[in-house]
């Protein structure tokens, strides 16, 4: 597997992209995921890709639950596989467990993502190459 990116959940984007872009980073346009409830930003600083990921503001939100607990913060490291669900499988023999099934995501082109959780590694994100 190889790392795509880290995800942060940030409150505020525009604010997130600002301290972000002190840092070094440069920044795609915020895409609007409805399904999910969330603006996704993707940025780089030629070494590293980050997600930011805010709630859409008075919206339900997978984030909303995150950011209250922990407040602004990287949460889930997202790698590239060739075989979602041969990777899948094999995830599931090393007792990780399904959060979030195989949907396809906006964010990557309608490529198909799945979240899994661990309790010795915490959450990750994969996506199909």
């Amino acid at each position: 597997m190889i790392v795509d990116h880290i995800g942060y959940a940030v409150k505020n984007m525009d604010k997130a992209i600002h301290m972000f872009l002190e840092l070094g980073y440069y920044f795609e346009d915020v895409i609007l995921d409805e399904d999910r409830n969330i603006n996704i930003c993707f940025g780089n600083n030629g070494m590293q890709r980050i997600e930011l990921i805010s709630p859409i503001k008075g919206k339900e939100s997978p984030v909303n639950k995150i950011l209250k607990q922990n407040g602004p913060t990287p949460y889930h490291i997202c790698y590239i596989v060739d075989d979602l669900e041969k990777e899948m499988n094999q995830l599931a023999e090393k007792h990780f467990i399904i959060i979030k099934e195989p949907a396809p995501a906006i964010a990557f082109g309608s490529k198909r993502v799945a979240f899994l959780y661990n309790s010795q590694v915490g959450l990750i994100e994969i996506v199909e190459k």
